[in-house]
């Protein structure tokens, strides 16, 4: 696995090797390191990583701006925020953020968020759909929402919309509860793909948007909180 450490300070790339390090030997893992000082040097490498931990205020071009950029040329990466302040990590939604750990790097929250990574890398992270004579493999990740469509339904995922010839009630059948809500008769939403919401409406980090019925608020609201403790970003 290829990790790439993105920090303007020396002694957190050898702190955090050393907790990587111990992960790896506990969980019988090999990790291979790229250290980078700036935003700059992380974007000027040519190399496709699995993990980026991200260093949220540094020096020149941000945190934040630099897996923007990131995120243009590798929708997959996982990004893990490292930072000091906690206030900031809803401002991190914009680039599908995967984790988000706080300074200085405690070791049962790192291990919570590399096992969480590991799990995404199982087979029941995929479903497969029935699509015309084909059978589709799709990651539970990459499906931003799906929207009914007449009397079959049409899903958006980060690369493509797929025609579904079914209903969405069959679709959300398909869904794990604690990766996506059905926000309105006509809308099923991943919570990966949320940057910010309304009582009214979602908006998801390609700018698309979906809607939102009264009645099921209250309890959308309470499920991504939940979402959001539990998968993007630990326990603070």
């Amino acid at each position: 696995m290829r990790i790439a450490i993105c920090d303007d300070e020396k002694v957190m790339h050898k702190e955090l090797k050393a907790c990587l390090e111990k992960y790896a030997e506990e969980r019988k893992q090999i990790f291979l390191y790229d250290d980078f000082y700036s935003g700059s040097e992380l974007l000027a490498s040519d190399h496709d990583f699995d993990i980026v931990f991200m260093d949220y205020q540094m020096d020149g071009i941000d945190g934040l701006e630099t897996a923007h950029r990131l995120r243009k040329r590798n929708n997959d990466v996982a990004l893990i925020f490292l930072t000091s302040y906690e206030h900031v990590v809803f401002d991190s939604f914009a680039v599908n953020t995967f984790w988000f750990l706080v300074k200085p790097i405690e070791m049962p929250k790192l291990t919570k968020a590399l096992d969480a990574y590991l799990a995404t890398l199982k087979d029941d992270n995929y479903i497969i759909l029935k699509i015309d004579d084909d059978n589709k493999r799709i990651k539970l990740d990459d499906i931003v929402y799906a929207e009914a469509n007449d009397k079959y339904c049409r899903i958006r995922t980060v690369n493509e919309e797929i025609d579904y010839r079914k209903t969405l009630s069959d679709f959300e059948k398909l869904l794990p509860a604690d990766k996506f809500f059905r926000t309105h008769r006509s809308f099923i939403v991943g919570f990966k793909h949320i940057i910010s919401h309304t009582s009214t409406g979602i908006v998801f980090e390609n700018n698309e948007k979906a809607m939102i019925s009264k009645l099921k608020y209250s309890n959308f609201k309470q499920a991504f909180m939940d979402y959001i403790k539990r998968n993007n970003f630990g326990e603070l």
